[in-house]
């Protein structure tokens, strides 16, 4: 694919967007370590044991770290989740404390998809009597997709959780650009900060790598985000960089649409109505090609981080759609 996000701009990638923090934290204890493909995976349980479901966070990035999820701004979303189900992080290949080799031949989304069969099937022995409800969140809808085209795979879960997931990338900078442009064109008619929406135009038009960037940034612009999320907070390893690289030159040649027409599971999707950093162009994509009826959710204050933005809303939506697979 010919574009002008190539991979020399890594800057412009979802989280290399991040400035990255410096600061001491302390590590808990794993509850397990899944170990694959000269990679060790921590992989730690937190909630209700009693609860039939557990809910399986595949985090974004490439390269995030999961214990974001729990710890950013208290991790009211997940941790308000963890009252009625227990919810397993497991932190990805390349990831926050995951320990193991730096060769791209590891680095791929077929390798991602079988390190999360082997922590699943891990999953089924420790709880035989429990159902998995699989999460995806960025690029964790890329993967937990990905996993899903196996029909044997699709077995193994009961429901899928896309939450501004990119099931397809071949589109994903592109539709950035254009949802940018749609929201500054109705900014700027609405009369609303309209300097600060002409530069932003401006800067997409000249330079078009940017557009990752500007997704998170405007954020700070638009009243009805009220919460703002601060990403230099969050966890990001030298590791990360480099899966995220690798990782990136299959992402944008991907295009997992076509299997969606196999997805016969309950399906949930989460987006936010100002997440410009995965469109809701995508979203429709899902919707259009599943064989199923998906509960739709959009969250009204949010930008891409819809657990941080609107952590009630987040957990009430998840518990309200587990309760219908009863």
């Amino acid at each position: 694919m010919k574009s002008k996000f190539n991979l020399r701009n890594l800057l412009i990638l979802f989280v290399l967007t991040l400035t990255f923090s410096c600061k001491t934290t302390i590590t808990p204890t794993a509850t397990f370590v899944e170990e694959n493909k000269e990679e060790a995976m921590p992989v730690w349980i937190h909630g209700n044991e009693d609860s039939k479901y557990i809910i399986l966070a595949v985090h974004g990035g490439p390269g995030s770290n999961v214990l974001d999820f729990r710890d950013y701004m208290g991790g009211k979303g997940f941790r308000k989740l963890e009252e009625d189900y227990l919810v397993v992080y497991w932190q990805q290949r390349a990831s926050g404390q995951s320990k193991g080799s730096n060769n791209n031949n590891f680095f791929t989304i077929a390798q991602y998809v079988e390190d999360a069969d082997k922590v699943i099937d891990d999953l089924k022995k420790r709880y035989p009597n429990k159902e998995i409800v699989l999460f995806g969140h960025s690029w964790g809808g890329m993967l937990t997709s990905a996993y899903l085209k196996d029909p044997e795979r699709r077995k193994k879960v009961v429901a899928w959780i896309d939450a501004a997931g990119v099931h397809s990338g071949t589109n994903l900078f592109q539709s950035t650009i254009a949802d940018i442009n749609n929201e500054a064109d109705k900014r700027i008619e609405a009369n609303e900060n309209v300097d600060y929406w002409k530069d932003v135009k401006e800067k997409l038009s000249k330079k078009p790598k940017v557009a990752n960037r500007l997704s998170y940034e405007v954020l700070n612009e638009i009243p009805e985000v009220k919460t703002k999320v601060d990403m230099s907070q969050f966890g990001f390893t030298v590791r990360a960089i480099l899966s995220n690289k690798a990782l990136f030159a299959e992402i944008i040649k991907t295009d997992n649409t076509p299997a969606l027409a196999n997805f016969n599971l309950p399906i949930l999707l989460l987006w936010g109505e100002y997440d410009f950093s995965v469109s809701k162009t995508l979203r429709a994509e899902v919707i259009a090609n599943i064989p199923v009826k998906a509960t739709s959710i959009t969250f009204p204050k949010a930008g891409h981080y819809i657990m941080f933005h609107q952590p009630d809303l987040f957990a009430t939506s998840i518990k309200g759609f587990i309760e219908t697979l009863d």
